[in-house]
C-alpha cells in the first residue's frame, strides 16, 4: 500500500465535552501505537473490532502496530452483518467487551466503514462510563462522517432512531487504506458531505473548498488531504455549536436523501441524492425570500465543481411530499427543513404545505428521465 503523499496533518476537532485527534496522510496508521499511549498511559488491553470487509493485511497491520506498541490485542472480527446498527449489534459488540474484560482504562480500535465505526462510537460512549475510541476508517465517506456523527442505532426496522454524539477520541484516516480514486462512489458521497458541511459552516469555508473543487475532481490528493481536515473541522464547529439551530443543521439534506433512497430503491448514490436535496432546498429557501436567486446560481456551481451531476428519477410528487413527510415525522413533530440563508449559512425553518408540494411537482418534472 504506498501513495505519494508526503506528511500526515493533525487537526484538533470540536466535539461535544471534548475533541477528536486527527491524522489525515498516507502511513497514518504507522502513528497508532505512539497516538493511543496519549490516552492509556502505559498500555493495557485494545479490543480490534473489525468486520469482513477488512482485509487480512489491513488487520494484521494495525494488530502489529497495537503489539509493537505494548498493547494486548484482542480481536473482535464481526461477521456478516452483524456489524450492521442494530440493537442486536450493540449487544453482540457490548457482550464481546464483556468477554474480553475490556475497561474503561482501555482502549477500543475500530477498523472499517461507517457502520462499524458507528456501532462502536455507541458502544464505547457507555462501556463503563465511557472507553478510549480510535476511529480507522476505509472508505472516504465514513472518514468524513463517522467519527462527528455516527450513525444511529436502528430500532423497529427504522434506521437510525438511537442517536449517539461522536465519541472517536481519535482517527486515523490514512490516504493508502481510504482509496483516492476521485470516481468511486465513496469520493462522490464525500465531496457532497464537504459541501453540505462548508455550506452550513460559514462563507470561508465554502470559498476553501470551490477554490479545491477541480483538483478534488481530478484526485489531487494533497487537495483531498486539505479538504477532509477541513470538512473535519467544519462538521466539528458545528455539533460543538452553543446554538440548537447551528448543532441541527448537520442534518442539512437528509430528510430528502432517505426519502427519495426508499421512493428510488436506492438506486442513486447518496451523494448525489444530497447534491439534489441542496438544489431542491435552496430553491425552496429563494421562494420564501430568505436566499437570493444568486446565491441559489451559486450553490448550483458549487455542485456541478464537485461533479454533484442532477439526477434522473422518475417519481410522484404526491409520493416524494408523503415521504418527506413520514421521515420528518419519526424524528420531529413538526415540519422543519434545514434552509439556506446565504452561502455559508443554513437554518432550520418551517415549510407551508402548498409551496413544498409545487417545488416536489417542480422537481419530479425537471428530473423525469426522458
Amino acid at each position: 500500500m504506498s501513495n505519494n503523499v508526503s506528511g500526515v496533518i493533525r487537526q484538533w476537532v470540536s466535539m461535544p465535552g471534548g475533541s477528536c485527534d486527527l491524522r489525515v496522510g498516507s502511513g497514518a496508521i504507522d502513528t497508532l501505537g505512539s497516538v493511543l499511549k496519549g490516552s492509556t498511559g502505559k498500555p493495557r488491553t485494545c479490543a480490534l473490532v473489525t468486520d469482513n470487509s477488512v482485509g487480512e493485511e489491513l488487520a494484521e497491520h494495525v494488530r502489529r502496530e497495537l503489539t509493537d506498541a505494548g498493547y494486548l490485542v484482542r480481536p473482535v472480527r464481526l461477521a456478516g452483518d452483524v456489524c450492521a446498527c442494530t440493537l442486536p449489534a450493540v449487544e453482540g459488540l457490548a457482550s464481546s467487551l464483556a468477554e474480553l474484560h475490556v475497561t474503561a482504562d482501555d482502549v477500543v480500535c475500530a477498523v472499517g466503514g461507517s457502520d462499524v465505526l458507528s456501532l462502536s462510537s455507541f458502544v464505547c460512549a457507555s462501556w463503563c462510563a465511557g472507553t478510549s475510541l480510535c476511529h480507522i476508517p476505509t472508505d472516504l465517506f465514513s472518514a468524513i462522517t463517522a467519527s462527528t456523527t455516527p450513525s444511529g442505532i436502528g430500532v423497529a426496522g427504522i434506521p437510525d432512531m438511537l442517536a449517539t454524539r461522536g465519541g472517536a477520541k481519535y482517527q486515523l484516516c490514512d490516504l493508502d487504506v481510504v482509496g483516492t480514486d476521485p470516481r468511486d462512489g465513496a469520493s462522490l458521497d464525500a465531496r457532497a458531505i464537504m459541501a453540505a458541511s462548508a455550506l452550513c459552516d460559514s462563507e470561508q469555508a465554502v470559498s476553501r473548498l470551490w477554490d479545491r473543487a477541480e483538483l478534488l475532481v481530478d484526485g489531487d490528493v494533497e487537495t483531498l488531504k486539505d479538504q477532509l481536515a477541513d470538512t473535519a473541522k467544519s462538521r466539528g464547529h458545528l455539533i460543538a455549536s452553543t446554538s440548537i439551530a447551528t448543532r441541527q443543521t448537520i442534518d442539512y439534506g437528509q430528510t430528502f436523501v432517505r426519502a427519495l433512497t426508499r421512493l428510488t430503491g436506492g438506486s442513486i448514490p447518496r451523494g448525489q441524492l444530497l447534491g439534489e436535496a441542496i438544489r431542491f432546498q435552496s430553491r425552496i429557501a429563494a421562494a420564501m425570500e430568505i436566499l437570493s436567486v444568486d446565491d441559489v446560481l451559486t450553490m448550483d456551481e458549487l455542485l456541478d465543481l464537485l461533479g454533484l451531476e442532477p439526477v434522473s428519477a422518475d417519481v410522484d410528487p404526491d409520493e416524494l411530499v408523503s415521504a418527506l413527510k413520514e421521515e420528518r415525522f419519526l424524528r420531529s413533530s413538526r415540519f422543519i427543513l434545514c434552509l439556506p440563508r446565504g452561502i455559508g449559512r443554513v437554518r432550520p425553518a418551517s415549510v407551508d404545505d402548498d409551496l413544498l408540494a409545487e417545488h416536489a411537482s417542480a422537481w419530479c418534472a425537471t428530473r423525469a428521465s426522458r
